[in-house]
């Protein structure tokens, strides 16, 4: 989905006050890139940053898509990530690693020896959700862990 036109002037760099806390999902709108990432529209009010080291999957400018307020720094700027915050990450990387299992007739050539880029290139999240995912996964007894990926049980 692109993006309807908005007055750049109305947004807010710096709110003094917000109507959202650390965590909460928004709605956001990809404004520009920048050398730190991706300049975002929060809510069609605020400015907020993706850092490109949050980034995992393609954005263009005009994108629209849910955000989750990651941090409302000292200086009132806001930093934004694609996924949720916390325990809510692993979930949604469990979510993830089971529908491509599915997918995949229930194996996927991912272990805790795989790359970072190929965790990312494969399932657009990070390696360390990947890791958590799986742990949770194991442990629930809906995946076995081989040498060669993991599996369905």
């Amino acid at each position: 989905m692109k993006r309807r036109e908005i007055n750049n002037e109305e947004i807010e760099v710096a709110p003094e006050n917000v109507e959202f806390s650390e965590g909460d999902e928004v709605d956001i709108v990809v404004d520009q890139f920048t050398d730190l990432g991706a300049k975002v529209i929060i809510n069609d009010k605020y400015y907020g940053l993706v850092y490109e080291n949050d980034i995992y999957r393609n954005l263009e400018v005009g994108d629209k898509t849910k955000g989750y307020i990651k941090k409302i720094r000292e200086d009132n700027k806001i930093d934004v990530s694609l996924r949720k915050i916390g325990y809510g990450r692993v979930e949604d990387a469990k979510q993830k690693i089971l529908e491509e299992l599915k997918n995949n007739g229930g194996f996927l050539a991912l272990n805790d020896n795989s790359s970072p880029k190929e965790i990312k290139r494969k399932l657009q999240i990070s390696k360390g959700s990947f890791k958590e995912a799986i742990g949770g996964l194991y442990k629930e007894r809906i995946i076995d862990i081989t040498e060669e990926g993991i599996n369905l049980t």
